[in-house]
């Protein structure tokens, strides 16, 4: 008979857990932690097998976290409803831009300035649309300006992250680069909602 792994809870999801149990939602909860475990197993399964792959990018915990913030935190936050919104907006913009890229790009067919031209352009161009799409849906220019004041330093450091990993020669593919660089964006959108509450705490909110 096969044994079924055990399954380790970090204090956010135990939280998260506890919350979801209060308000009634416990079983969507349990469905998606149990789908984001089981996809984040295949994913060591892979990486342990020496295998990086766009599978394995696929695969990434970015894609599961990214999920989970958007599926079960970030309704549980307690935010304003624009700050709600602008994190949901946020956390999808990237998840969609960052899937795309994988499925669409051979990233070990690229040369390093090709790689960086891409990975550069991507970012770039995931924030101008997630801001554009923030004011559509009725963010205000003045909660935008204010949220990208405390959360340059972590662009800054996305950037310097996406640079590093490009051109490090540590990596034995570009596949492996990437790797890395959605271990770095999945850092980035950890810090998100800290940025957002300095945001609201210096706007009283």
């Amino acid at each position: 008979m096969a044994t079924v792994p055990s399954m380790k809870l970090s204090p956010p999801l135990i939280i998260a857990i506890i919350g979801a149990f209060i308000t009634g939602i416990i079983g969507p909860l349990a469905v998606t932690y149990y789908q984001g475990q089981q996809e984040e197993a295949k994913e060591e399964r892979r990486l342990a097998a020496g295998v990086i792959d766009t599978e394995t990018l696929l695969g990434h915990s970015v894609f599961t976290h990214a999920d989970t913030w958007v599926d079960l935190i970030i309704p549980q936050t307690q935010v304003s409803d624009e700050a709600r919104l602008f994190l949901t907006i946020k956390f999808t913009a990237f998840h969609d831009a960052l899937e795309d890229m994988v499925r669409l790009t051979d990233f070990n067919s690229l040369n390093d300035d090709q790689f960086h031209a891409v990975a550069s352009k991507n970012l770039n161009d995931t924030v101008v649309s997630y801001i554009a799409d923030a004011r559509r849906q009725g963010i205000s220019d003045e909660f935008i300006a204010d949220f990208n004041v405390w959360h340059q330093q972590v662009v800054d450091i996305l950037v310097g992250s996406i640079e590093d990993n490009v051109y490090s020669p540590i990596h034995t593919s570009q596949n492996s680069k990437m790797y890395a660089i959605l271990t770095a964006y999945d850092s980035a959108l950890g810090a998100t909602l800290e940025d957002v509450a300095r945001t609201l705490e210096a706007n009283g909110g």
